[in-house]
C-alpha cells in the first residue's frame, strides 16, 4: 500500500516511470518501497462526438493522507509522466482513500 493503477499509457512507459514514481512517492509519504505496487491496466478510451481522447490516468489507492501530501503526490505523478512522454496535456491522478479496517493482508486488517 499505496497501489498505483496506470491506464492510458503504453506498458513500456509504465515500466519506465515505475521506479522513479515509487522512489519519489516513498520520499513524500515516508513509506517503504516494498509497500508500493504499480499496475499496468490496458484500456481503450472510446471517443465520442463529445470528446474522449485518451490521456494518462493514474489511480492511487492508499490510506488517508493530508491534502498537502495528496497535492504533492498529484504533482509528482504529473511531473514523472510528462518527463517520460512529454507535455502532452492532461495527466489525471485520482486518489481513493482506503480505511485500514477495510484492507486485509493474509486475512488480517490493518486497523
Amino acid at each position: 500500500m499505496p497501489h498505483l493503477r496506470c491506464r492510458g499509457l503504453a506498458r513500456e512507459t509504465v515500466v519506465a516511470i515505475s521506479e522513479t514514481l515509487v522512489e519519489r512517492l516513498c520520499e513524500l509519504t515516508k513509506s517503504p518501497s516494498a509497500h508500493f505496487t504499480v499496475e499496468y491496466i490496458p484500456s481503450e478510451f472510446i471517443p465520442t462526438r463529445f470528446g474522449g481522447n485518451a490521456y494518462p490516468f493514474i489511480e492511487v489507492l492508499w490510506f488517508p493522507r493530508s491534502q498537502e501530501v495528496q497535492d504533492a503526490a498529484a504533482q509528482i505523478i504529473s511531473d514523472v509522466v510528462k518527463a517520460e512522454i512529454g507535455d502532452i496535456g492532461e495527466v489525471a491522478a485520482v486518489f481513493h482513500q482506503m480505511e485500514k479496517t477495510a484492507y486485509y493482508d493474509n486475512g488480517k486488517h490493518y486497523g
